[in-house]
């Protein structure tokens, strides 16, 4: 029995804002091999388990202004942002497709989410996100999406992985140092797998133009790309008078882009590729 709209958004706002501050934990510990079952939630500054009741999605933030309440740290933003954001979308899917499609959208959005903030503090994209995610997008888009379907998916997963890695090889050739990394490809590949050949094509196509824009922005207000958090005893690397090498994270763009894909596929598809 389908339940009434107004139960069912504030049940999807509501698992949405859970799973989002599991996919926070999980992009904090992967890249620190830290399992994502044990310990508990606990203090990023003083690594003490917080209390149950301070772990409340959204609410929990507020209710602490933003603040551990055991040392008085303050808490990243981003995790208020991720929370409410994915609360956000999940609401959105669940009123505008149906509960399949919408299942298979916010799994999708919950892994780029994961990728932008490991490849923001670390400027790595984890297989372990997006090589389970192309089978799964593939299953997904066979048998829940019926906008991308199964033979668009699989062009998808080729086309966005062989586009990408094929771009990133010639750059090699031609600069003499690595142009894109192989996890952009692989991230590039697993939104083939849910949103198919045309999420890939958006997905490039403004995916660069976002990430081009953003550095140029970035270079031009002066600032300075900080070494992954991965290694922050490592040697600063020379400045380099041009905007053009400053370093920023090719995988937020891209995961930014997908997204608008994966959320407005229906419209973009008729303004976009004229359907």
């Amino acid at each position: 029995m389908a339940l009434p709209s107004g139960v069912g958004g504030a049940l999807a706002f509501i698992i949405g804002s859970v799973v989002a501050s599991f996919a926070t934990a999980v992009a904090y510990r992967m890249p620190r091999e830290i399992s994502i079952v044990s310990p508990r939630s606990y203090c990023e500054s003083c690594e003490r388990a917080i209390p149950f009741w301070t772990n409340v999605p959204i609410l929990g933030y507020i209710g602490l202004r933003g603040r551990c309440i055991l040392c008085g740290a303050r808490i990243p933003f981003r995790h208020f942002l991720t929370e409410l954001g994915l609360a956000i979308i999940a609401l959105y899917l669940y009123l505008n497709f149906p509960i399949g499609d919408a299942i298979a959208r916010f799994v999708l959005c919950v892994a780029l989410f994961v990728v932008s903030l490991i490849d923001y503090d670390w400027r790595l994209i984890p297989n372990l996100v997006t090589f389970p995610g192309m089978p799964v997008g593939f299953l997904f888009a066979a048998f829940l999406m019926p906008e991308v379907g199964w033979k668009s998916s699989l062009i998808g997963i080729f086309l966005g992985g062989g586009v990408l890695f094929l771009t990133g090889y010639v750059y090699e050739l031609l600069r003499g140092r690595e142009g894109v990394g192989m996890g952009d490809v692989w991230l590039l590949g697993m939104v083939g797998g849910f949103l198919g050949w045309q999420g890939v094509v958006f997905t490039i196509f403004f995916g660069s133009l976002m990430g081009a824009i953003g550095g140029i922005i970035f270079a031009l207000s002066g600032g300075k790309s900080p070494p992954p958090v991965a290694d922050p005893s490592a040697d600063q690397v020379e400045e380099d008078a041009s905007i053009m090498q400053t370093t920023v994270p090719f995988g937020p763009f891209l995961a930014l882009a997908a997204g608008v894909f994966a959320l407005f596929q229906p419209q973009l598809l008729g303004w976009y590729f004229g359907r």
